[in-house]
């Protein structure tokens, strides 16, 4: 994803730079690497080279607040008084609430739109039913967990000390399937409409890729509620990425993702355009008119 965003960015005219991990090799496509060694500060290191930018892209998860204080620190007035950089994402705003999958749900449901309804422990209706335990603050299937007995998960949750971390929601019967949009000003431009391969190994979720496309056919609906979120959080901004479950013509939002998901590293092949490009320029162009996209399916694996 980092790389396949680098080597977009690279045919643009701009002077890019990112940070690297010195415990791996630095990207290819990079003019400027700037590596981190294990005793730096990485925080330091960031806002260094937040003060130097013109523009800056994050790559990084909502977890433990990480995306939001990122943005938040690029949004201060630089150190010498220049403007802050252009952050070519989403706003502090939106990322807060996003991050968190109550705080998603309660946003959705406050906008109407069909959404996956979520519980705290303490008032969750226990009942025969398949059940899902998802940590509040996390990405994609990152420590969650499937019970077809209600007895089970909470177990589970109680012998692992969850009861204060997760949320739990109703198992959703249908399609896996994400939408990859670009948001500005509450208006949204479908970038592809995506299949998600989901597997459960010992009641745990794991992500093992998708189609770019795969759900193409879905288009018009996922148009639809592509730009319902982007009225209801105006700060979403740049690359989204929305998780959804279609079943027939159901389509409910399961998360909302204000950042770079997995499926931009098939993006370019599947478009047709280089997406880094109608990103920015939907950002910085008022008027910009988007050219018509192929919609090639690319298969991704992680």
């Amino acid at each position: 994803m980092r790389d396949a965003l680098l080597q977009d960015l690279s045919e643009l005219p701009y002077e890019i730079s990112t940070t690297y991990d010195v415990r791996v090799a630095p990207p290819a496509p990079c003019v400027k690497c700037v590596a981190v060694n294990r005793n730096d500060d990485v925080w330091q290191v960031w806002q260094a080279q937040m003060q130097a930018a013109d523009a800056v892209w994050f790559i990084a998860p909502e977890t433990g607040g990480i995306l939001k204080k990122l943005t938040q620190m690029a949004e201060k007035p630089k150190l010498n008084g220049l403007q802050s950089p252009l952050v070519l994402g989403c706003g502090a705003a939106s990322i807060e609430v996003a991050s968190k999958k109550m705080g998603t749900y309660l946003a959705l449901e406050a906008a109407g739109i069909p959404s996956i309804p979520t519980y705290n422990f303490e008032n969750w209706p226990k009942s025969h039913w398949i059940w899902l335990a998802k940590p509040d603050d996390g990405v994609g299937c990152s420590d969650t967990a499937c019970f077809n007995n209600p007895d089970d998960l909470e177990d589970w949750i109680e012998d692992n000390h969850k009861q204060m971390t997760h949320v739990i929601q109703a198992f959703q019967p249908g399609d896996a399937a994400s939408i990859s949009c670009v948001m500005r000003l509450g208006k949204a431009q479908l970038l592809s409409c995506n299949t998600q391969h989901i597997e459960i190994n010992n009641q745990m979720l794991s992500y093992t890729g998708g189609v770019v496309n795969g759900m193409r056919d879905y288009w018009p609906q996922f148009e639809f509620i592509a730009n319902k979120i982007a009225q209801a959080l105006p700060s979403l901004a740049g690359y989204v990425g929305i998780d959804v479950i279609v079943d027939d013509d159901e389509i409910v939002v399961v998360e909302i993702n204000p950042r770079l998901t997995t499926t931009y590293a098939g993006m370019r092949e599947s478009i047709g355009h280089n997406p880094a490009e109608l990103i920015i320029n939907t950002l910085i162009q008022p008027n910009f008119v988007w050219p018509t996209l192929q919609r090639n399916l690319v298969n991704i694996n992680v």
